[in-house]
């Protein structure tokens, strides 16, 4: 290298150069960095302590508050389980008691139709008529127990849906002020 022409060694292609760039790159960004340092003050152990116990309370408000949602969504969920099967089974009691009341309407108008026919019939066919009566209308009561049975069903499935949505709304108001208390601590 020594023999080349000076033209050859002051190339920018030269490693000699680039080495020597890199060098000088290398000491001005040590002094940069060494007199940013030297300007800032240094952070004290203590400061340093009371960072990281600011930290450490963030972090435990934060898994707190994620552990309080995911219960109250949980517990959203299930209410909303639980009022979809109650609304299931009210639902079915109802269309059970509109089949029972049509059967009970129909059960009336033979226990009618048989009681007229009993008080025109003679003698010999009223014995016939009298025991189809007895049996319609012991046919008729077992609806009309199986009706107040359904009734009751309804009546309290009402009450159970009426606590589990009043439940549910609970909850739900819970969670948009739990969502309300979140965002106005991220805006802080």
């Amino acid at each position: 290298m020594l023999n080349a022409p000076i033209s050859k060694l002051l190339t920018p292609r030269n490693p000699i150069w680039i080495k020597r760039g890199m060098l000088a790159l290398g000491a001005l960004a040590l002094g940069g960095v060494a007199s940013g340092q030297a300007q800032r003050p240094d952070a004290t152990l203590d400061e340093l302590v009371v960072e990281v116990q600011a930290l450490r309370a963030e972090l435990n408000q934060a898994a707190s508050a994620s552990i309080r949602a995911q219960l109250l969504v949980g517990r959203l969920q299930m209410e909303d389980q639980r009022i979809a099967s109650v609304l299931r089974d009210l639902e079915a009691v109802q269309t059970e008691l509109a089949a029972t009341a049509h059967v009970r309407a129909e059960a009336a108008t033979k226990v009618k139709a048989l009681e007229d026919t009993v008080l025109g019939a003679t003698n010999d066919v009223r014995e016939a008529f009298m025991q189809q009566l007895t049996t319609a209308k012991a046919a008729a009561q077992q609806v009309d127990r199986r009706q107040q049975v359904l009734k009751r069903r309804e009546s309290v499935l009402a009450k159970e849906l009426e606590e589990d949505q009043a439940r549910w709304q609970d909850i739900n108001q819970r969670l948009e002020h739990f969502e309300q208390s979140m965002t106005a601590r991220r805006t802080n």
